[in-house]
């Protein structure tokens, strides 16, 4: 069995990767407020696992645990039962399972004729999977976000995530967060009017999922957003190459869903 060493709090992104567990072994972490551990038996995977009543999404520390480190009450537990397990085990983020809304402090407008890029964050979840799983034994948002609904009225709609707002026109003054993942969205106004940003529906369900090493973030595909008329909805396509800004990347996670490249529409007014 491995020898622990205490570990200060973690300034860098990656918490994530491919864990060799010997039987009986446990690996324990601290994900901002949550208290997360897997322990490996002979027959099954266990997971014991915090979460305080009340979370904060700023806060976007972690530190890896003495593996019998003492978690906080109330403890939920978690069985997942095999014919015999595997040593190696693989720890990952993930986009949310739903849409996430986000809210600027101030509308954003974009005059006729400007393109223009917002930089935007999102919350991610912790999943976890063994050899010859392709689905995630657990799958958990690491800080919950609230629920919110999208749409024009109570009847037409879908229910998605709300977020803090942490977007930027300047990539540079968008903090780097182990548990968010940013999202270029580029705007085309060709119609004749601005247009007026409020509520933002962004489609995380449906993007893949990268890592940076060169820009210490994680990232996922663009998103563009084509507005030719005022009578018209936008035409908004998800890009398949990832975001030149972002540099070389790897592959972390697919999308959850597959849209095709073209989404819906993702705001309630533009005009």
């Amino acid at each position: 069995m491995s020898t622990y060493h205490e570990q200060p709090l973690h300034p860098l992104i990656k918490w994530w990767g491919e864990f060799d567990f010997e039987l009986h072994q446990a690996y324990s972490w601290r994900f901002g407020s949550l208290y997360f551990r897997v322990i490996r038996k002979e027959k099954e995977w266990r997971i014991e696992y915090h979460r305080p009543q009340n979370q904060h999404e700023t806060q976007q520390d972690w530190q890896k645990l003495d593996p019998d480190e003492l978690f906080p009450a109330p403890i939920n537990f978690e069985r997942y039962m095999f014919n015999q397990t595997h040593h190696t085990f693989y720890l990952m983020p993930r986009m949310a399972d739903r849409s996430v809304v986000i809210k600027p402090v101030q509308p954003i407008y974009i005059p006729t004729g400007q393109r223009s890029t917002l930089f935007i964050s999102t919350p991610l979840w912790l999943s976890g999977f063994v050899q010859s799983q392709r689905e995630a034994l657990f799958d958990v948002p690491i800080i919950r976000p609230k629920d919110t609904w999208f749409g024009q009225d109570k009847m037409q709609g879908q229910l998605c995530y709300a977020t803090l707002v942490d977007g930027s026109t300047d990539l540079n003054l968008l903090t780097p967060r182990p548990f968010r993942a940013v999202t270029p969205i580029h705007f085309y106004n060709d119609t004749n009017q601005q247009m007026r940003l409020e509520r933002i529906n962004v489609p995380v369900h449906s993007l893949p999922l990268f890592y940076s090493e060169e820009t210490n973030r994680l990232w996922t595909s663009e998103i563009k957003v084509f507005q030719d008329s005022i009578d018209r909805p936008s035409r908004i396509r998800i890009e398949s190459r990832t975001p030149p800004m972002a540099g070389q990347v790897s592959f972390v996670q697919p999308a959850r869903t597959d849209s095709g490249g073209f989404i819906t529409n993702m705001f309630e007014t533009l005009f």
